[in-house]
C-alpha cells in the first residue's frame, strides 16, 4: 500500500520551492505526496500529481489588536480544517516547512499522533516552527547552527532544497569577459532601498567603469519608472530593470556579483551556484533572522554583510570599483561561497522522512 506523505507550508516561494523539491523526491521513492499550503500558495510546478490543499491560515505578528484576532481565529479554522483533512488522507508522516499556514497541519498532526518533522530555512527558528516544535521527531536545518531550539529537540543539518533550475548551475565558472555583470534583487517582493540608494552607488563611479557594466536590477513596479531615470544617463554596457525576473537561474549564474537581502532561498541559491554577494539584510525580518542567515556566509569569507542602517553609499562604490580592478578578488569568495552549499539537500530530506518512517513502521 502507498504511504502518504504530507507537506505543509506558508505559500510564499521561500517556503514552497524547498518542500517542491523535497516532494520530487518523494515521489522517486514511491511515496503519494500531498500539500497543504494557505490562499496564496500555489500548486507544485511540473508535479501534477501532487494533491495540493489550502486552509484557512494568517500571520499573527505585525498586525493590529483586531487583526490579530481574526487572524487567530483564521488559525483556529485551519486547524479544524486541517483536522477533518488528515483524518481522510490518514498520512504516515506530516512535515512541516515553515510559515504559518504550516500549523494548522502539523497541530492537528500532532493531535492526532500522527509523526511530524519540521525542516526550519533560516539561522533562527522561526516563529511558526517554534510553536509546532514540541512534539516533533526531529528538526532538518539549513543552517549549521541554529538559535532558539530547545536542547531536547534533535536537529540533522541537511541543508536547504533548492529547485533543479538552480542545481544546474551549481558551481558554474564566473563569467570571463570585459564586462561586470551585477545582479540586484530584493527577494519575491524586489525592495524599494535598493532602488533609492544602489543607482547613486553604481553612477559615483568613472564613466570608463560604467561602460563595463551590465545591469540587471530588480523594482518594483511603483519604482520602475523612478530607477530607469536615475540611470537615464549612467552608460552601462546593458542595463535591465524589472519586477520579476523568469530566468533567475540564467541571471544568477551570468553574474559577477549578486547585491541582494537575506532570506534563506537567496542565500541558498547564491551559495548552489556559487557567487560572491553584498547581503544587506532586511531590516523588519522577524527576529532579525536575515542578519543571522548573511552571517553564516560571511563567516567563511563568502560574502559580505551591511546592514541598513549602516550603509554607506561611498563605501560601496570604492568597493566595486576595487573588485573590478582585481577581479580574481570574486572568484574566490565565491569558492568560499559554495563551500557552504549542500547540492543535495533535497535527497538527504527525503532519505531522513524515508527512515523515519520505516522506525514508525517497526514501531507498529
Amino acid at each position: 500500500m502507498t504511504q502518504t506523505i504530507v507537506l505543509t507550508t506558508g505559500g510564499s516561494g521561500g517556503h514552497i520551492f524547498p518542500a517542491q523539491s523535497v516532494a520530487a523526491e518523494l515521489i522517486k521513492k514511491g511515496f503519494k505526496v500531498v500539500f497543504i499550503t494557505d490562499n496564496r500558495g500555489n500548486t507544485f510546478q511540473n508535479l501534477p500529481e501532487v494533491e495540493t490543499y489550502r486552509l484557512a491560515a494568517e500571520s499573527v505578528t505585525g498586525r493590529s489588536v483586531f487583526g490579530k484576532v481574526i487572524a487567530l481565529f483564521k488559525l483556529w479554522l485551519g486547524s479544524v480544517q486541517a483536522m477533518r483533512l488528515l483524518i481522510k488522507l490518514k498520512p504516515t508522516l506530516v512535515v512541516g516547512f515553515g510559515g504559518y499556514a504550516s500549523l494548522p497541519a502539523v497541530i492537528s498532526a500532532q493531535m492526532l499522533k500522527i509523526p511530524c518533522i519540521l525542516h526550519e530555512q533560516n539561522a533562527i527558528l522561526g516563529r511558526a516552527n517554534r510553536v509546532g516544535a514540541k512534539k516533533v521527531r526531529l528538526i532538518a536545518t539549513s543552517f549549521p547552527h541554529v538559535e532558539r531550539v530547545s536542547k531536547n529537540i534533535p536537529t540533522v543539518h541537511v541543508g536547504q532544497p533548492v529547485r533543479a533550475p538552480i542545481l544546474e548551475r551549481a558551481n558554474t565558472p564566473m563569467p570571463n569577459n570585459d564586462t561586470f555583470n551585477v545582479l540586484v534583487f530584493g527577494g519575491s517582493q524586489g525592495a524599494h532601498f535598493f532602488s533609492e540608494h544602489i543607482p547613486n552607488v553604481l553612477m559615483k563611479l568613472p564613466p570608463e567603469y560604467r561602460a563595463k557594466i551590465e545591469l540587471t536590477q530588480q523594482a518594483r513596479p511603483e519604482d520602475e519608472e523612478m530607477v530607469k531615470k536615475a540611470y537615464e544617463n549612467a552608460g552601462f554596457k546593458s542595463l535591465t530593470i524589472a519586477p520579476f525576473f523568469k530566468n533567475m537561474p540564467d541571471l544568477l549564474s551570468n553574474a559577477h556579483l549578486i547585491i541582494g537581502r537575506g532570506g534563506a532561498g537567496t542565500l541558498t541559491e547564491v551559495m548552489v551556484v556559487g557567487r560572491p554577494a553584498i547581503i544587506i539584510p532586511l531590516p523588519s525580518s522577524a527576529d532579525n533572522h536575515q542578519v543571522a542567515n548573511a552571517k553564516e556566509l560571511e563567516k567563511v569569507g563568502g560574502g559580505w554583510v551591511v546592514e541598513q542602517k549602516d550603509f554607506d553609499g561611498d563605501k560601496l562604490t570604492t568597493q566595486l570599483k576595487t573588485f573590478m580592478d582585481h577581479p580574481e578578488m570574486l572568484k574566490e569568495v565565491a569558492a568560499k561561497a559554495h563551500s557552504l552549499a549542500i547540492v543535495n539537500a533535497a535527497e538527504r530530506m527525503a532519505d531522513i522522512i524515508q527512515d523515519i518512517v520505516k522506525g514508525t513502521q517497526n514501531d507498529n
